[in-house]
């Protein structure tokens, strides 16, 4: 949907989900019946059931955690964090100082693109996982202690529920505002160029992109060593987006490469492994070698996704804040346990 607002996007200074949940805020704020629907939206999502909730935005907490939406109950409690999401990655207080702040019987949402939903569902559980938190995934939510719930919804259902509702109520004002909202996420959720920014012409970014590429040769060379990994006649590629280098390792052959597509589209890293059969001819994933890639997977923890020309690839999450050597030794052990896995 074309709107005013969509259309100067990226000529608006500061930031884009300030914009969007700041608009939320204003509507839930001026229409009972746009709570009255998000109230009922939340209800059938999660059970929770509230009503007359104050809602206000950026909320300071004590350990400087900001959400963009809160809402307050009669007795002064914080039961609901909405928090706005496009392409940037969590903070370092999201969503674990979020949870803190929560009691019982409450929930955090994200609204974020349809096309970002998977990689943040990948960061949300490497965070309650790094982080011990026990947690059930039942209906598209997460299900914590004391009922703490978290649930990630996307940006056009939201809108459009509320849009719906003012217009039954006649609340048009508040419609046209509701459009320009609408127009303004699409404009962001689709737009393929992102303004350019001081920080993005930092040297920094080319060195880090530049050093991955760097660093999966060196963990080849280390798989040459410990997996009798053969390279010979497999040429290394640059890609559109990324790089790759080809292994064969027994009957397998495998595609380990820095895939920034998938990184932007699927989940949070940047270093990937595809294993196909190749007993000497073409490289090809049978259906039942598809199932037992998703065995191991799931005995090893390590997430495997399709990727869009059907193959199924694994994720390798890079451990964090350590030495090159260090991570390098955790991508060889993660790739020399799924191969081991694979051969039992």
């Amino acid at each position: 949907m074309a709107s005013l607002l969509g259309q100067f996007f990226n000529r608006i200074n500061g930031s884009q989900e300030d914009i969007a949940s700041e608009g939320i805020v204003y509507i839930l704020q001026q229409s009972t019946v746009a709570k009255e629907a998000l109230y009922n939206y939340i209800f059938n999502v999660s059970g929770l059931q509230f009503k007359n909730l104050e809602i206000y935005s950026q909320s300071v907490g004590k350990n400087n955690e900001r959400p963009d939406i809160s809402g307050i109950n009669e007795k002064g409690i914080e039961v609901l964090i909405i928090e706005a999401k496009f392409w940037a990655s969590l903070t370092e207080n999201q969503p674990i100082e979020y949870l803190k702040r929560l009691k019982e019987n409450s929930i955090l949402i994200f609204i974020c693109p349809k096309l970002r939903i998977n990689s943040l569902v990948n960061e949300i559980e490497r965070k309650l996982s790094d982080n011990e938190l026990h947690y059930k995934y039942i209906d598209k939510k997460y299900i914590l202690d004391d009922n703490k719930q978290i649930y990630i919804t996307d940006w056009l259902t939201i809108l459009e529920l509320l849009k719906t509702n003012l217009t039954k109520n006649h609340e048009m004002f508040l419609v046209s505002d509701i459009d320009q909202l609408i127009g303004f996420c699409e404009v962001i959720d689709n737009y393929s160029f992102f303004p350019i920014i001081d920080n993005d012409l930092s040297p920094s970014i080319p060195k880090k992109i530049n050093s991955y590429c760097d660093f999966l040769d060196k963990v080849v060379d280390k798989l040459k060593s410990s997996l009798n990994a053969n390279t010979d006649g497999l040429k290394s590629t640059p890609q559109k987006y990324g790089y790759t280098r080809y292994i064969n390792i027994g009957n397998y052959g495998i595609s380990f490469e820095v895939n920034l597509k998938l990184w932007e589209m699927i989940a949070d890293t940047p270093f990937w492994i595809t294993i196909k059969e190749s007993n000497n001819g073409p490289w090809k994933q049978s259906e039942i070698f598809k199932n037992n890639l998703k065995e191991v997977a799931s005995r090893k923890n390590i997430k495997l996704f399709k990727i869009p020309n059907n193959d199924l690839s694994f994720a390798l999450i890079p451990i964090l804040n350590q030495v090159e050597e260090k991570v390098i030794e955790d991508i060889e052990m993660k790739i020399i346990s799924i191969i081991k896995e694979l051969q039992q």
